[in-house]
């Protein structure tokens, strides 16, 4: 857009065109005195003239136009609609900052169940979701669990027929709505289809012969997928992101083979190998980046989007590489409940069940709605395309919203847009604030379990970050952006 910075770079452009102009004419007069006088008196210096005004003012409008963008936002969270309810409530929904929603079905989420759901349970649905059209909410998901029901069995056919029923039925529904796909979410919670050790023949199959035949389950899945809805998008809540943990260890491929055998989600690479396997020039699968949930610092979307890009290939089969580099997106995660603390709190104000004090509990509450807009903003700047808003703790569609916090999320969304520079900084209140939260963090034992350890990747990291002077240099950075901008 046109900024001040903007316009002095043009016209110091500007400035040097003259001064060459001036002394090619000072070298032509006194070369060609005759020459240069029957130029002057032409039409064609006229004209050429014109042409470099023409070209000047083409600059500066271009500059003042507004760069576009194809990011999106997408809400998905406790308050997740119905389609029923999308119907009704379309223009209601229409007027938040979303382009966007992940409907949830009124069958349920489950696919990998041993019975299929029947024909008719979706009849419904489609009638709802093919009668709502709107020109703002355009990219829309049909969710899906990767939850699986107690004795289901990968090697099953009886069980993977009634889960491919399942599957191309969710498909069907989205494509009836006009929506972009499935929303898959990855992480099991109830029975988890990703651990190994917990299979129902773990005693007598290796772990080998169940990643060859969860990879041949993930192509299965994908071309069903693509069979009812061509073009379509997979849209993963996480793809390989959420290996980061292992892949903050190590990128070596014998070590991390070893130590997929004891992961919770050690089969969940080869499901995703599969789908690429099969997945279609036209299609994409799009790794949302559940792990964005907790950054605190832009450099840390940036070291996430390459960590997707370069470590994550370590646990993508070689003859998949270059679909995973082209075919695959990388979405990123916004958390309202943690970046605004909207945890309820315990009477010790230590800890709870689940997520007890997190860094933004340090901050103030004006901070902490400049850190949701921070946190949106590097988001769509470090996203392929999606932002997901996630919350708990609220509800959009019956306007139980915090606060400043839908304003937070249209500023940045604004900025993006116009290509404006953040305009401020968050990242000295965000280092202090980290600094008293470590002392806290290091005896909350809550996250050391299943798909939870991250929270050790979260200590390590949240050390090497103020350890390298992250927020020091980031600083520097961003007052040089405000000062140009």
């Amino acid at each position: 857009m046109l900024t001040l910075s903007n316009v002095a770079i043009l016209a110091n452009k500007i400035q040097a065109i003259a001064a060459h102009i001036q002394r090619i004419a000072r070298i032509a007069r006194s070369i060609f005195p005759r020459i240069f006088r029957t130029v002057m008196r032409s039409r064609l210096l006229i004209g050429c003239i014109l042409l470099m005004v023409s070209l000047m003012m083409h600059l500066l409008i271009g500059s003042a136009e507004p760069q576009r963008t194809s990011k999106k936002l997408l809400e998905y969270g406790w308050d997740v609609p119905t389609p029923d309810f999308f119907r009704q409530h379309i223009k209601q929904m229409e007027q938040h900052p979303f382009d966007g929603v992940i409907v949830k079905l009124n069958v349920g989420k489950e696919v990998f169940i041993k019975s299929s759901y029947p024909n008719t349970a979706f009849t419904q649905d489609r009638k709802n979701l093919a009668a709502t059209t709107s020109s703002k909410l355009t990219d829309n998901f049909v969710l899906m669990w990767s939850s699986m029901e107690y004795g289901w069995d990968w090697f099953n056919d009886t069980d993977w027929a009634a889960t491919e029923k399942n599957i191309s039925n969710f498909a069907k529904t989205a494509k009836a709505g006009r929506f972009k796909g499935i929303a898959f979410d990855p992480e099991p919670y109830t029975n988890n289809p990703w651990n190994y050790e917990t299979q129902r023949q773990h005693d007598s199959k290796t772990f080998e012969e169940y990643q060859k035949q969860v990879r041949k389950r993930g192509a299965q899945f994908m071309k069903v997928l693509q069979t009812t809805q061509p073009r379509t998008e997979v849209f993963n809540l996480g793809l390989l992101s959420w290996m980061k943990y292992l892949l903050e260890e190590t990128t070596d491929a014998d070590e991390l083979q070893k130590r997929l055998v004891s992961d919770g989600h050690g089969l969940w690479p080869a499901f995703i190998n599969g789908m690429l396997d099969a997945v279609h020039s036209d299609s994409i699968i799009i790794d949302g980046n559940e792990r964005a949930y907790y950054s605190y610092c832009a450099a840390w979307f940036a070291a996430i989007r390459k960590m997707i890009q370069k470590d994550a290939r370590a646990l993508v089969d070689l003859v998949n590489h270059t679909k995973y580099d082209s075919q695959v997106k990388i979405g990123q995660a916004v958390y309202i409940d943690l970046l605004l603390d909207l945890f309820k709190k315990p009477a010790n104000n230590v800890n709870n069940d689940w997520y007890g004090v997190r860094m933004p509990h340090f901050l103030s509450p004006n901070d902490r709605l400049r850190l949701l807009e921070h946190n949106t903003y590097y988001g769509l700047r470090t996203a392929d395309k999606y932002v997901w808003i996630y919350s708990e703790a609220m509800d959009w569609w019956q306007n139980r919203i915090p606060r400043g916090a839908e304003n937070a999320i249209r500023r940045a969304k604004a900025k993006i847009q116009k290509g404006e520079p953040l305009g401020f900084n968050i990242e000295t209140a965000t280092e202090k604030a980290l600094k008293k939260w470590g002392p806290i963090e290091n005896t909350d034992k809550c996250w050391q379990d299943g798909p939870l350890r991250q929270r050790s990747f979260q200590t390590s990291l949240f050390k090497k970050i103020l350890s390298n002077n992250c927020f020091s240099s980031f600083l520097k950075k961003q007052k040089m952006m405000i000062t140009k901008g």
